[in-house]
């Protein structure tokens, strides 16, 4: 994951021999489908985050497409909820915060920590498998997609909650510190082409006079 640590499931399986659990007794699945054919409108410009916006390393682009289709509430995105891509998935996203208001779109999947698991926790695990879980779709032999059954049947490592929200904490805090050194090396990169640039100038101006 490149988080300056390696906190992997096969890990967690051989140093704390704990129990599992379904996925579907810990979390509530929503499976986000727009049939544009009987979706109904909205009176009022609809607000979403499509799959585009999810990005690796629990980058979420937070440009905010607009439609005027009416929702279910059940794709209403909310503080701690995961989200998977319902087609070739490789990572999930976990919603630290969340305006309100706002629409989980097309082929996503919503997963709803319940009070049994730790959200940060639960997210990281299914970070973990969740690529394995890609079946062919009818789409194509290309196209991978998750089956609603092989989710809700998912087996997930299940230690105390003590453990949970320690194991938990130390995945997102790792995550939330590659995303400050990548912006810090950006803010670096910005500033040094802007000095290099001021000296161009600089020594342009010098021959000319």
């Amino acid at each position: 994951m490149g988080t300056g640590f390696y906190l992997t499931v096969p890990y967690f399986k051989k140093r704390l021999r704990m129990k599992h659990i379904k996925l579907n007794e810990i979390a509530n699945i929503n499976f986000c489908t727009i049939t544009p054919s009987r979706s109904k409108p909205s009176a009022t410009p609809t607000k979403w985050l499509v799959c585009a916006n999810f990005l690796a390393d629990n980058e979420i682009d937070d440009n905010i497409s607009t439609n005027n289709v009416m929702p279910d509430e059940n794709w209403l995105l909310h503080k701690n909820d995961i989200i998977v891509k319902r087609i070739a998935p490789t990572f999930v996203n976990y919603i630290d915060s969340i305006d309100n208001g706002i629409y989980c779109g097309n082929n996503l999947i919503i997963i709803t920590p319940n009070d049994k698991v730790n959200s940060k926790y639960l997210a990281m695990i299914l970070n973990e498998q969740i690529g394995s879980l890609s079946k062919e779709s009818s789409i194509g032999a290309v196209m991978k997609s998750i089956s609603r059954t092989d989710l809700e049947e998912m087996s997930i490592p299940f230690p105390d909650i003590k453990t949970q929200k320690a194991i938990g904490s130390l995945w997102h805090n790792g995550i939330e510190l590659k995303k400050k050194r990548i912006r810090l090396a950006e803010l670096e990169n910005i500033k040094m082409n802007y000095t290099i640039n001021k000296a161009i100038k600089m020594l342009g101006g010098k021959k000319n006079g």
